[in-house]
């Protein structure tokens, strides 16, 4: 791959707020022709509260599954390495 590298800086990267995460992730895919991954498909989130005081809980959407999920709706060339690692 030596030669074909480049760096990039990314006018998105300082959004902030709850969902900066996703946005930066999505800036990314979009700017990119090939995605790496670390995605176990059957991973979910620890649940979480509402709020401090809420006594019920939601199950968050994990953003690597967000991520991967974009890549995939935008036909990027994907390679996830934890099938890579765990191929049978």
């Amino acid at each position: 791959m030596l030669g074909i590298e480049k760096e990039v800086e990314f006018k998105d990267k300082w959004i902030t707020g709850k969902a900066g995460y996703v946005e930066r992730n999505q800036a990314m895919i979009n700017d990119s022709d090939i995605c790496v991954f670390y995605y176990n498909k059957d991973y979910e989130p620890q649940m979480r509260k509402y709020s401090k005081r809420s006594i019920s809980y939601y199950q968050p959407k994990s953003g690597t599954a967000l991520a991967y999920k974009y890549a995939i709706q935008k036909k990027k060339k994907i390679f996830n390495v934890f099938d890579i690692l765990n191929m049978k």
